[in-house]
């Protein structure tokens, strides 16, 4: 078998943007962007669009002409360059300890109210995302508290992470599972806010979900999907049947995991896994371990943390080395689908979108589409298993710029365009801590209830048609099972058995319209 070519990584690092700027401005003349393209791909091993190189020569990114850009990628401009100018100064001038996230913040309040061009608009939040992108963009090692205990040495880290290697390899592969939490935008579109645009909407786009995922390393035991929202329960998922969709709803203010979640989710997997004797891999995160140690594991459960201080480690799970990225990324095929099938209707399929639609899609795509190659390589890419990827051929990822580009060309209310590469990889998306999602509402007129709710109510007939729409589906089903040579006997008696079922109801119902009209 043949070995399969990598896939190219997404997203463009700030130091190779920074170099494709340099390369470009020493040119004379100015190199066209076929030019930039071939140079890029010479000395980097990959290409890029014209969209791609005309965002990263406008001026978006002239924040990189000036400054230390950073290896992350997805480096983005910031909103505020004169604050952010000014804020580095103020850093490169402090001697001694690195001023914590909470004097940043307080220097930023203050400093922008002594920058004449932002004197007619309003005191940002300054939220955790924004310091988040702050840090990342230039290279900024903030502590939190002042008295942070030195980290140990990273030998230390090493060593710690060849024993877990060993451990690794005293269990089958079957009974080796990692879990970890992402985060997802459930209902941000290809826009980005305007100017008129009422500031309440444009945070409800924003909403956001964690989901909790768990696998075993070969993908043969996917755990039920855990999700976390803002409140104890959606009105689009009131009359859902969760535990029929494989999914578990829990709730806490800021959509994040917390000690007592993660404790019940911990019982749930003991329970899941019986008296099998397994490994679970987590992250080194102070819920985690909390919880760990409030719910202690049975004799035949091995619970397993990343090592404090291996840099990154966060980064060395299965799950963040390509399943919750599949998985997301299916998710938003569905998501563009979903609005190209609703352009022409009205409300906006964008308003009309709700947590039904959200946990549809992701139940079944965890089902269904994160194929096991993916899980598979995932394990061997965290260097904790033997590698033996060679061997196996993960499927290509579909394509979602053809429905990107027709969302981004039907826009009646004529807002901004997102980046292709800032729509599939939100920034803040993804959060490493609980601490990290304090005030992510932004405003106090958005409340819990409505970033986890429609924003414009869906009727109940859209979320549960008549049982007679159902009986009509099946029998549809059928009569197109019996013309297929590939259908078996099984398949038409499991379609049956649901089609006897569901008529049982429609007689019901009939029963009682009857009956309720000569009441």
């Amino acid at each position: 078998m043949s070995t399969p070519s990598r896939r190219q990584t997404l997203g463009i690092s700030g130091t190779h943007k920074q170099a494709l700027r340099t390369w470009a401005q020493s040119q004379n003349p100015r190199p066209s962007q076929q030019q930039c393209a071939a140079w890029f791909e010479r000395t980097y091993g990959r290409s890029l669009s014209q969209s791609t190189i005309s965002t990263i020569l406008s001026k978006k990114c002239e924040h990189l002409d000036s400054g230390t850009a950073t290896t992350l990628r997805r480096q983005l401009a910031p909103q505020w360059p004169l604050l952010e100018t000014s804020l580095r100064e103020w850093l490169a001038n402090q001697e001694g300890p690195m001023p914590t996230s909470d004097a940043i913040v307080t220097k930023a309040r203050e400093t922008w109210s002594q920058i004449p061009d932002y004197q007619t608009l309003p005191l940002p939040h300054f939220s955790n995302g924004w310091l988040a992108r702050f840090k990342k963009r230039y290279a900024i090692q903030v502590h939190d508290r002042q008295d942070v205990v030195p980290q140990p040495p990273l030998q230390t880290g090493r060593k710690e992470m060849k024993a877990m290697k060993t451990l690794c390899g005293e269990f089958p592969e079957e009974d080796i599972y990692n879990m970890d939490e992402a985060g997802l935008f459930w209902r941000k579109p290809p826009f980005g806010a305007s100017t008129a645009q009422d500031q309440s909407i444009t945070n409800r786009e924003n909403s956001r979900i964690c989901l909790m995922l768990c696998t075993n390393s070969t993908g043969s035991d996917r755990l039920p999907v855990w999700v976390i929202g803002h409140t104890n329960m959606p009105e689009a998922l009131r009359k859902a049947n969760l535990k029929a969709m494989d999914c578990h709803w829990r709730y806490h203010r800021q959509a994040w995991l917390t000690q007592w979640i993660m404790q019940e989710w911990l019982l749930f997997f003991y329970s899941h896994v019986g008296e099998r004797r397994v490994l679970l891999l987590l992250d080194n995160h102070p819920d985690h371990q909390a919880a760990v140690e409030a719910t202690p594991p049975p004799p035949n459960v091995h619970v397993q943390l990343f090592p404090v201080s291996t840099p990154g480690s966060t980064q060395q799970q299965p799950i963040n080395l390509g399943i919750s990225q599949t998985l997301k990324h299916y998710y938003r095929k569905q998501w563009l689908a979903y609005i190209v099938a609703g352009m022409e209707s009205s409300p906006s399929p964008i308003h009309m979108m709700s947590l039904y639609h959200a946990i549809s899609w992701i139940t079944r795509s965890w089902r269904h589409d994160v194929a096991n190659a993916i899980i598979y390589r995932a394990f061997r890419k965290s260097s904790l298993m033997e590698p033996q990827i060679e061997f196996i051929t993960a499927p290509k990822l579909p394509d979602l710029s053809t429905l990107y580009e027709t969302v981004a060309r039907q826009n009646p209310d004529g807002r901004p365009v997102t980046s292709f590469e800032n729509f599939t990889h939100p920034v803040d998306e993804d959060f490493e801590n609980t601490s990290n999602v304090t005030g992510f509402v932004v405003d106090g007129e958005t409340t819990l209830q409505e970033l986890d709710d429609a924003i414009v109510p869906v009727p109940s007939e859209q979320l549960v048609p008549p049982a007679m729409d159902a009986v009509i589906g099946i029998q549809t089903s059928i009569r197109y099972l019996v013309h297929q040579p590939w259908a078996t006997e099984k398949d038409l008696q499991a379609l049956e058995r649901i089609e006897r079922m569901i008529n049982r109801l429609v007689i019901e119902e009939r029963r009682q319209a009857h009956v309720g009209g000569f009441d």
